[in-house]
C-alpha cells in the first residue's frame, strides 16, 4: 500500500541558528519533497544539480537565482526551474518554502551547496 503524508507546514517550522532548516517530508527513487524554513539572511547556495526543482513560497519574500535570471519572490509565488540551470534562494524575511525535486538529488549536486555553506558564501 502506498504511504500518504499529509503536513502542516506550521506545525512543522523550525529555524536552524547558522543555515536554513531543512525538513523531509517524502522522498522516494522519483521525487524529494522539502519544507525549508529560513531565517532573514539564511539561503541555499548558488548551485547547478542535475534535477528540476520547484520552489512554492508559503511565507516571506525571498531573492531567487534561477538561470541567468534574479528574482524577488513572495508568497504563492511559484518558481521552476530545469535541471542544469543555477538555482539559489535567499531569504530577505522569515521564510518558509516548498522545495520539490525530481529525480532527488544524488550527493554530488550538493557538494557545492556545502561548501558554499562552509564558507558563508550565497554566490
Amino acid at each position: 500500500m502506498t504511504e500518504i503524508v499529509k503536513v502542516n507546514a506550521q506545525e512543522l517550522k523550525s529555524f536552524g541558528e547558522q543555515n536554513f532548516a531543512p525538513n523531509v517530508v517524502f522522498q522516494s527513487s522519483e521525487i524529494k519533497v522539502v519544507l525549508a524554513y529560513f531565517k532573514k539572511g539564511q539561503f541555499i547556495p548558488v548551485h547547478t544539480p542535475a534535477v528540476d526543482l520547484v520552489l512554492y513560497i508559503l511565507e516571506g519574500e525571498a531573492a531567487v537565482v534561477a538561470g541567468d535570471e534574479r528574482l524577488t519572490a513572495a508568497k504563492d509565488d511559484l518558481i521552476i526551474i530545469p535541471k542544469g540551470a543555477k538555482r539559489g534562494v535567499k531569504a530577505l524575511t522569515e521564510l518558509t518554502i516548498l522545495h520539490v525535486v525530481q529525480p532527488p538529488p544524488a550527493a554530488e549536486d550538493h557538494n557545492e551547496v556545502h561548501a558554499k555553506l562552509a564558507q558563508g558564501r550565497f554566490e
